[in-house]
């Protein structure tokens, strides 16, 4: 990946956050150079590939096998690895970040891995010689699920004990005692380089993860482990997350607690960490936690100086939080990588008499119980249901749980919240100054959790107190498939900036979907002080039977984030073309349309009853063609090459189209 201008941008933030000594004069150079990213024309997307809805286990006693696992936790292991790489200023670009790869991939080959490599990635338009090494254990059940345990290697300006010397022998530690541990899903160990470069080595991998779909469970990235302030009677490990991996926090939180609950684990005070490995895959929607002990940053003597090494008074004082740190980690993935997890990907989408709620299929689960409002309402081994008991305007939250045949459940899914609601008329315009979202005479401001209007077209300066995230959807509606042109128009006033970048994770986006489980960017709003208006073509989800739109404000920690003026939005409009259909010259063409199985894994059946051949095709919800076919005959479809998901098949002849949505499982 050539570096770009916004990585440019993140190097020197963090460049100049290492120079400078004061709290606030590292904060007034973070927000400096933040604002110079965002005037930045032409930023990247970054759809969503990971999922924000990921659902976990609930952990409530400990396990044997895991007890034995982290008591084999080595206290000297990870001092030993510690003081190897202290030994060298390992900055990205030196033979000594070379000299520390080598060594590593020589530790993970004593432990008995053979899949391993090393993602090499440029900064500054050159290749570095040292990358980020990938180690895999296989998976003997879901190999094609992952649990991911990282660090980061590098250090530009000293030994670097703590950061993250400590971190990256923590993730050795973990590599060792889980290469015979029986795991049903993959786990992948992976120490980044340039982290300290503002995660220039992270980023393309995690853009490589998904680029390719990988299907990422959790991240769990220590960095900085060692280190409590001797003051401090109570020691207590700390995380941080994004809104993102909160289901992953309070997985990993109630873990810790169980297996370690002499050091309670808690989380960070300030919402997340400012920086880390974690970051780049909070941005593609991966759930990954920063753990570390930096809730006490401020307080850290040796943080980026030549005495971060291990001592009473250096960077890493405190070996035995180290490897507690590693056996809280530790305990996590390997519950994770066997765990009998939620139903994930629940959603609810409405429809002109009905919501459907739909989840993934777990082949390890016989039946699903299904609940509305917390209210249970029926008990299927189907993975939808249809509720046709509903009425316009109330709101319904939905969840479930999956059964086995021993009549163990699981923990909750997701949940999915919908007010049911008729299709939005098109063409559409709302300017939002009426009193439907409860602010009267006002234009649509967002709202935080508790529902209380914090952002409005009302210019002030200041911080936000912990993360943020507030969400305004528009009405569903179909797109039709003779539609020939379709956008939406609406005008902005906000601004939000912070140390994350424009065009990731902290600020105002535009998102579509589809199906309610995958939300795809379709823009990044740029902060003004003034109403700017935007047209966004909705042309890719034309012949979409659900389709919805959202405005996405959000931000990640405190103390990182500063504002000029606050967001709202007005004058929302929809508009659209049509292509004439003939219907009496076209509508006898294909009257009937169906095919079997649905859901399905290998083919299809086909029927439409027409004695001359036809042209299909499939769909993905993006709108892209993934397979078609002239002078097709109703019979057997091979779909084996497809991706599991959802689709549309269509079957036309001249300008007569027919589409019904397709499962693949």
């Amino acid at each position: 990946m050539e570096l770009t201008i916004e990585l440019i941008f993140y190097y020197i933030c963090h460049e100049y956050f290492n120079i400078l000594n004061t709290n606030i004069m590292k904060r007034f150079i973070l927000i400096s150079f933040a604002l110079l990213c965002l005037t930045v024309s032409a930023q990247q997307v970054i759809d969503n590939k990971g999922n924000r809805n990921q659902s976990y286990p609930v952990i409530t006693k400990k396990t044997p096998e895991i007890v034995n696992l982290i008591n084999n936790v080595s206290q000297n292991n990870i001092e030993n690895s510690i003081r190897y790489m202290q030994q060298f200023i390992r900055d990205c670009q030196s033979p000594e970040a070379l000299t520390v790869q080598n060594w590593l991939i020589e530790h993970f080959e004593s432990y008995g891995y053979d899949d391993i490599s090393i993602h090499y990635f440029n900064y500054f338009g050159q290749q570095l010689a040292a990358g980020n090494v990938v180690v895999v254990k296989k998976g003997t059940e879901f190999p094609d699920e992952y649990i991911l345990i990282t660090s980061h290697y590098d250090h530009p300006d000293g030994p670097g004990a703590d950061d993250n010397a400590s971190g990256t022998s923590g993730v050795l530690e973990c590599a060792r005692l889980l290469k015979d541990f029986p795991a049903k899903r993959s786990i992948m160990f992976v120490p980044f380089n340039a982290e300290e470069k503002w995660m220039v080595g992270s980023l393309p991998f995690v853009q490589k993860c998904a680029s390719e779909n990988m299907n990422i469970i959790a991240v769990l990235n220590m960095d900085m482990i060692g280190w409590f302030p001797p003051a401090n009677p109570n020691t207590i490990m700390a995380s941080g997350y994004s809104y993102i991996s909160k289901a992953l926090f309070e997985y990993y939180q109630q873990t810790a607690n169980v297996y370690i609950p002499s050091i309670p684990t808690i989380r960070l005070s300030a919402g997340d960490s400012y920086g880390g490995d974690h970051m780049p895959f909070n941005m593609y929607a991966y759930p990954a936690l920063y753990i570390g002990d930096i809730e006490y940053h401020s307080q850290h003597p040796c943080y980026h100086k030549p005495c971060d090494t291990i001592g009473e008074f250096g960077g890493v004082n405190r070996l035995d939080l180290a490897k507690a740190f590693v056996q809280a980690t530790l305990a996590s993935a390997a519950e994770l990588v066997n765990a009998w997890l939620p139903p994930q990907n629940l959603s609810a989408c409405s429809g002109t008499d009905k919501i459907t709620v739909s989840w993934d299929k777990n082949n390890e689960s016989t039946s699903y119980k299904i609940f509305r409002n917390s209210s249970f309402l029926k008990e299927t081994s189907e993975n939808f249901y249809i509720d046709t008991k509903v009425e316009v305007g109330e709101k319904y939250e939905y969840y479930v749980i999956a059964v086995n045949n021993s009549g163990q459940e699981t923990a909750p899914s997701n949940t999915d919240e919908i007010t049911f609601v008729k299709p939005l008329q098109l063409p559409y315009s709302n300017n939002f100054r009426e009193n439907k979202y409860g602010f009267e005479q006002s234009d649509w401001v967002f709202r935080n959790e508790s529902g209380v209007s914090s952002l409005s077209n009302t210019s002030g300066n200041g911080t936000f107190t912990d993360n943020y995230l507030s969400i305004a959807e528009l009405d569903w509606f179909p797109i039709p498939a003779n539609t020939k042109n379709i956008s939406i128009c609406f005008k902005w006033t906000g601004d939000i900036r912070g140390i994350w970048s424009s065009g990731h994770n902290a600020g105002m986006f535009f998102e579509v979907t589809t199906d309610r489980k995958t939300w795809h960017k379709l823009a990044y709003i740029t902060g003004s002080n003034s109403w700017t208006e935007h047209q966004i073509t909705l042309n890719p989800y034309i012949n979409s039977n659900f389709f919805q739109a959202r405005f996405r404000l959000e931000s990640s920690g405190s103390q990182e984030y500063s504002y000029t003026k606050l967001g709202c939005i007005t004058d929302v409009k929809i508009f659209f073309e049509s292509n004439p259909i003939n219907v009496k010259e076209n509508l006898p063409y294909i009257s009937s349309f169906n095919f079997t199985p649905n859901p399905a894994s290998t083919y299809i059946n086909v029927e439409t009853r027409q004695e001359e051949p036809y042209h299909i095709a499939i769909y993905d919800m993006t709108g892209k063609v993934v397979f078609a076919q002239d002078g097709f005959r109703d019979g057997t479809l091979n779909i084996a090459h497809l991706s599991k998901g959802a689709y549309l098949l269509v079957v036309s002849k001249k300008q007569h189209r027919v589409a019904r949505k397709l499962v693949i499982e």
